[in-house]
Parts: C-alpha cells; sequence; structure tokens
C-alpha cells in the first residue's frame, strides 16, 4: 500500500519535463520494434467522411441520453492523434457487422400502395355513413307494484321489475296494473286482476305475423296502437271475437259472464266474431257475446270523463310523445351528414363506394333502398332544423330513386324491401310531429306517393290517400281547436277537398275503416266550425262549412213508438228489476237497465216513466240519470 501511495504521490506531484518526455518514449519504442506497425496503422488511417459517418452509426445505436452524453464528453475531452486512433480501433474491433435490408420490388411497392388506397377506400362508408339502426325497444313489462307475475318455463314467476320480454309468455296481475310495451308498435295496459297470454313479440311494419299480438283471458285491458292503417296492425283476441288496432285506443273488458265490452275511444278498429265484421270508430261501442251478431251503439260524451279512460288517453299522449322522440332521433342517427355540410359529397362517394363493393345484386339493391331511406331522414333533419327550402331536393330523391327500382325490378324480394321500407317511414311520420306543419304533410304525401307508384306491391292506392285524408282531417280539427284564427284551417280543407267524394265512394273508395275514421272526425270539424264560426266570417269560410255539410251523416229520423210498446217496454223492465228480492241486486239490475237505454232514442221518455212505476227510493236513482240526460242535451246544444 505505501509503494502504491508513493507511486499515486510521484504521477500527481512529478511532471516530467518534455525532453523526459521524448526520451521515455524513444525508449518504449526501441523495445518494442514498432516501426512495422506503425507504417501499416499510418496507410490504415481513414478518411475524415469516413470518421464523421461512424460516429453517427454509433450515436444511433446507443441511447439518446448516452449518445447526448458521450457527445458532450467528447465535445470537452481532446486526445492526441494516437489516442484517438488506438480508440477507434478498440470500438471497431468490438462492433458487429449488420446486413443492408435488400431492396423491394418497384411492382411490390405499387401493389402495397393500391391495396393502401383500396383499403383507404373501402373504408369510407364505415367513416362517413351513419351504421343502420333497428328498434331498441323491444318487449317490455313495466309492473304496477308486486302483485304481478309472469308465467314461464310452467311456473308463475313474481315480476316486480321492469323487464325485457323475449318468448311468448303470460303476464298475470293481482291488485295492481301492469304495462306491455311492444316496440314503437304500441302498449297493451292491464287493469288489476288480469291476465294477458302475449304471442307475438315482432316489430309488425319489418314482419308479417301469423296470429294475434295477445290473447285475453280475463279482466280488463286497454291497447293503444302506433301503426298506420297501410301495414298490418295489433291484433287482440278475445273470447268472443278478435279486433285489430292500428292508430286507435280501444278498451276491451272480458266480465267472465259470457260477455266482452269493446269501446274506441281514439280512431277506430276492426271487430271479427267469426260471422261478421264491422268498424268501429271513437265514441262507438259493442258487446260480444257467444254466437251472437253484436251491435254498435254510441257512447255518452260524459264515458271520456272517467278515471280508466282518462288515465288511459293521458297516457297515450305521453307514449305517442315518447315514441315520436325516439323515431326522431333514429331519423337523426341516420340522416348524419346533411346536404347543408361541406362533407356532403363526400358521404355521397362513400355511399356509391359502399355499393361498389357489395358483390351481390340484391345487396347492391337493399343499399340503394338504405340510401333513399337516408334520403328521407335528411329531409325529416332539415325541416326539424328549420331549413324546409333545403328538404326539397333529398325528398324528390327518395321518391325517384324508389319508383325507379321498383319500376326496373320485377324481383318479390325487391317489392317486398321497398314495400317494407315504406311501412317503417309511415309508422315512424305517423308521430313525427303533432303539431300543424306543411312541411311535415309533405313528407307524408312523398311516402304515400312512392306507395302509390309501386306496380305489383300490394299497396292501395286509394287506402294510402284515405290514410292522408284521416290524417289532414285531424290536423284540421286541431287547428280549429287551438286557433282563433281558422284562415290556415280553411287553406288545409281546400287542399283536400277535391278528394273526398271519391275517398268516400261506396265502390271504389278508401277502406270502410278510414271511411268512417274519415265521417267522424268530418262531424267533428263541422261542431269546431260552428264555434269558429262566432270569431271567423267570411264568403271562403262559409263555403267551407257549406262543403263540410254535404259529408255528414244524415240526421236520424224520430222513431214513433206507440203508448202501448212504450208501456210494454217499462213493465218488462220493471219485471227483471224485482225478480230480484235484495235491495242490492234490484239496485244493480236497475243501473243494468239504464245503461241499455243509453242507446235508445226514447230514452227520455222511458226514463220518466220507469221513475214514475217505480218506488221512492229506487226512483230518485233514475232521477239523477234523467237530470244527466238534460245535461248532455244542453252540452250538445
Amino acid at each position: 500500500m505505501d509503494l502504491e501511495n508513493s507511486l499515486r504521490g510521484m504521477a500527481e506531484n512529478v511532471t516530467p519535463s518534455d525532453a523526459q518526455r521524448r526520451a521515455m518514449k524513444a525508449q518504449l519504442q526501441a523495445r518494442i520494434s514498432p516501426n512495422s506497425l506503425l507504417s501499416a496503422v499510418s496507410k490504415a488511417s481513414p478518411s475524415l467522411s469516413f470518421r464523421e459517418s461512424l460516429k453517427e452509426k454509433v450515436f444511433r445505436a446507443i441511447r439518446p441520453e448516452l449518445g447526448q452524453s458521450l457527445e458532450s464528453l467528447a465535445s470537452g475531452v481532446d486526445l492526441a492523434p494516437s489516442s484517438l486512433q488506438t480508440l477507434k480501433n478498440v470500438i471497431l474491433s468490438r462492433l458487429q457487422p449488420v446486413q443492408e435490408t435488400p431492396s423491394i420490388h418497384l411492382g411490390f411497392k405499387w401493389a402495397a400502395a393500391f391495396a393502401m388506397f383500396v383499403l383507404i377506400i373501402r373504408s369510407m362508408p364505415l367513416i362517413l355513413l351513419a351504421p343502420a339502426t333497428q328498434a331498441e325497444l323491444g318487449v317490455q313489462l313495466v309492473p304496477g307494484g308486486e302483485n304481478v307475475s309472469v308465467f314461464t318455463g310452467g311456473v308463475w314467476i313474481d315480476a316486480t321489475e321492469p323487464q325485457i320480454i323475449g318468448n311468448a309468455v303470460m303476464v298475470r296481475t293481482g291488485n295492481v296494473g301492469a304495462t306491455l310495451v311492444l316496440n314503437d308498435d304500441g302498449v297493451l295496459r292491464l287493469a288489476p286482476d288480469t291476465t294477458v297470454k302475449l304471442h307475438d313479440i315482432s316489430d309488425r311494419p319489418q314482419f308479417q305475423s301469423e296470429g294475434p299480438t295477445a290473447t285475453l283471458i280475463r279482466g280488463k285491458m286497454w291497447a293503444l296502437g302506433l301503426l298506420p292503417p297501410i301495414v298490418e296492425g295489433l291484433v287482440v283476441e278475445t273470447s268472443y271475437g278478435t279486433l285489430s288496432v292500428n292508430a286507435g285506443s280501444v278498451s276491451i273488458e272480458d266480465d267472465g259472464k259470457g260477455s266482452v265490452t269493446v269501446a274506441v275511444y281514439d280512431r277506430g278498429i276492426t271487430l271479427n266474431n267469426g260471422k261478421q265484421t264491422s268498424f268501429l270508430v271513437s265514441g262507438e261501442k259493442t258487446v260480444l257475446k257467444e254466437d251472437k251478431t253484436f251491435s254498435i251503439q254510441n257512447m255518452q260524451t260524459r264515458v271520456f270523463s272517467e278515471p280508466w279512460v282518462k288515465s288511459n288517453l293521458s297516457q297515450d299522449a305521453v307514449h305517442r310523445s315518447e315514441i315520436a322522440k325516439l323515431q326522431e332521433d333514429r331519423r337523426t342517427e341516420v340522416a348524419g351528414i346533411l346536404p347543408t355540410s361541406f362533407l356532403y359529397p363526400a358521404k355521397r362517394i362513400a355511399e356509391e363506394v359502399d355499393v361498389l363493393f357489395t358483390l351481390t345484386h340484391d345487396g347492391r339493391t337493399e343499399k340503394r333502398i338504405q340510401q333513399a331511406n337516408t334520403r328521407l331522414s335528411e329531409a325529416i333533419s332539415l325541416i326539424k332544423d328549420g331549413q324546409g327550402t333545403e328538404a326539397s331536393a333529398p325528398l324528390a330523391e327518395y321518391k325517384t330513386s324508389l319508383v325507379s327500382l321498383a319500376s326496373d325490378e320485377n324481383d318479390n324480394l325487391v317489392k317486398y324491401l321497398i314495400k317494407k321500407q315504406i311501412a317503417d317511414a309511415s309508422t315512424s311520420l305517423s308521430t313525427v310531429d303533432e303539431s300543424p306543419n306543411a312541411s311535415i304533410q309533405l313528407l307524408k304525401d312523398a311516402v304515400t306517393q312512392v306507395g302509390a307508384a309501386i306496380p305489383d306491391a300490394d299497396l292501395k292506392p286509394r287506402d294510402i290517400e284515405g290514410y292522408v285524408l284521416v290524417d289532414r282531417l285531424t290536423m284540421i280539427n286541431q287547428i280549429l281547436s287551438e286557433q282563433e284564427d281558422a284562415s290556415l284551417a280553411v287553406i288545409e280543407y281546400a287542399d283536400i277537398s277535391p278528394y273526398i267524394e271519391g275517398l268516400l265512394a261506396d265502390t271504389d273508395g278508401a277502406h270502410p275503416l278510414l271511411q268512417k275514421e274519415a265521417r267522424s272526425l268530418l262531424v267533428t270539424t263541422s261542431e269546431l266550425l260552428k264555434t269558429a264560426s262566432k270569431t271567423n266570417t267570411g264568403e271562403v269560410f262559409v263555403a267551407m262549412a257549406s262543403d263540410v255539410s254535404q259529408y255528414l251523416p244524415p240526421e236520424p229520423e224520430q222513431v214513433l213508438v206507440s203508448e202501448e210498446d212504450l208501456n210494454r217496454q217499462v213493465q218488462e223492465m220493471m219485471k227483471r228489476i224485482f225478480i230480484f228480492r235484495q235491495p242490492i241486486s234490484r239496485y244493480n239490475q236497475l243501473l243494468a237497465e239504464m245503461r241499455d237505454l243509453e242507446s235508445n232514442p226514447n230514452r227520455g221518455t222511458l226514463l220518466r216513466r220507469l221513475k214514475s212505476a217505480l218506488p221512492e227510493r229506487l226512483g230518485e236513482y233514475v232521477n239523477t240519470e234523467v237530470k244527466k240526460l238534460g245535461d248532455e242535451l244542453k252540452g250538445q246544444e
């Protein structure tokens, strides 16, 4: 250790002179005989460019941080030429040779570039086009409490939370009700102590069902339909008949004693009991019994104020708004980039690319139909944004493209796809806007015009036109009931008046249910015009009232009944009442008799005579009914 310390001290403190350094170097070189080695080194000295290139490769092969440190170290250290040469030799001896990458053939480069171009082009539809959307609601069961159960797998299972129905099931309610939401096609509301079997859970505008939607086994149910008449409606089966609901609201009650009461509170339904088919519209009801024909009765205005009816009509309005919002969101998603955007040309190119890379003929046709649906969605979105003038171009393209596809193709699949598109469009447009809007009506007209122009598509133009007529009359009545100025209603009516007579014709007119709905709406129009006449005057307004009056049903003829017949009817009612001994039973029978008189043209006379014939206690109940009748007659004046 002392020797080592001594040598370190000498190295730090002793500094030889230049002459001493040269002498020591000469002695060392003499001992190792370096003449040949020095000669070889001097001849193999690399050029300056080679040294710079080698330096860059070394820095790239090691970490950047280390490269920066070495670079700063190199700039701060000045080695002698011989030491630098020795360092380079050591580094070169430790480096491994790297094999160069062979050059790529020019043809391969072009093929790779073309493949990349195709990949980019093929990806354009995925980036610029909106994905196809489907119904997202499904069939949902929403229990109103804890006493609701579902029969599945052979057992009854309690349903306390909302759930999605995936298969045909049976639903039973206890002391609370329940709601079945059928996609965006309609709603079934079950009253307490009701059992319903659900058969069909498909989305009706897209698939044609082979049986009823649901069967009412017992109890009471409310059905709301949200489908236009040009597609198959919701079919409800009862013990004594089947009814079809498209865009109406109907109450169905099976009393468990051999009768089913069907009452319509909005639009209309088709009813069939195996022997006869009839059409009921708002304000009408009937009672179905086994192996019997049924008659249609008019309901009194006061029934619309009953809790069951009032509550369901209120819920119908909310549900329609929710479905309209859902369908509006779907249409906005389908529309995607609108014609007013600078990216719209790129979207149209992407559509053509999408068709180009679709290999099958049926696939290309389906893409074209989807694109037509996109044009309709674009028009709806533009109108919603207050750009009605910009919507004319996509709307015109929607009509021409579908009509062209239908006329050029003889394939039944193509016709089915076009019919399906029209059904979907009609369904979404039926609730697209609840306010009077001329632009929205143009959309509905465009859809129905396409349906009428398609040959052999199993769509009757008269029925489609009848659907438009009912829709426009509903809008006119809304204008008259909500606005003091009836000028807009006059303009709308003038637009449809040339077609009313033909659509209401007995032989080649619209569907009977649509005709009956239109006549019922015209009666409402006439009543609203009487109210509006107090604030609106003018020849045009008078002409509208006169034109509407020609389509109204004739006034019912006064039925002349002899005194003998009146007394006989009263005596028969008395016999049926007093066949019971208990007061409560007599009271119940009296209520039944008064309900049966609601459609009788001699109702007032019979009620007064019945009141006189009954004991005072029962007569008071009849007197209350007489007062109600008087109030109803005053309200109709």
